[in-house]
């Protein structure tokens, strides 16, 4: 089975699906929230953040890391996830290395999405902070992402799937699919 990048919007399942992978098969999970984390914390000269205007930053570190990874740990098989690696450059630097996956929920209103997200929102996740009227401003845009993320894969080969609905049977489905 080759490595994994889950790519898609915030709360499509990126993290379950990593997670479900980790357990099921055995592979070691890269955040790349954890990468855009320590730079901004330690270098907050060089631009990191956790928004899609420093996706050009993240997209050749995560690269040149994976690259190092595999040379170093050719038999350690790893899930990588996140959000921040647009759909093309994924295409361009991980297309013959590792299996992508992308997540959305593209038949979702925004509404929905932030019910969802009140209702799992855990003790320490950023979203406990801002008000439901922000927060329905950030997740209508990943509805929007979503909807350009399904179009994306279908022009680019990708495997897409919608977790709009049914969500947990969706993630199962690709953890099947995985093992064939």
């Amino acid at each position: 089975m080759k490595n994994i990048l889950i790519l898609g919007a915030a709360r499509s399942g990126k993290t379950t699906l990593a997670n479900m992978i980790a357990n099921r098969y055995g592979f070691s999970i890269i955040d790349i929230d954890a990468f855009i984390g320590a730079f901004k914390e330690n270098y907050p000269n060089l631009g990191f953040d956790y928004h899609s205007k420093s996706n050009h930053l993240v997209a050749p570190f995560v690269a040149s890391y994976v690259n190092a990874f595999m040379y170093h740990y050719p038999n350690l098989n790893f899930v990588i996830e996140g959000y921040h690696i647009k759909l093309a450059d994924a295409v361009k630097l991980f297309g013959d290395k590792l299996e992508i996956i992308v997540l959305g929920y593209p038949q979702l209103t925004g509404e929905q999405v932030l019910a969802n997200v009140r209702k799992y929102e855990g003790q320490f996740d950023y979203t406990r902070d801002i008000s439901d009227e922000e927060l329905l401003k950030v997740v209508s845009r990943h509805v929007e992402y979503s909807k350009k993320f399904e179009k994306e894969c279908k022009e680019l080969g990708l495997n897409f799937y919608d977790t709009s609905y049914n969500r947990e049977n969706i993630l199962n489905k690709i953890i099947d699919k995985l093992a064939s």
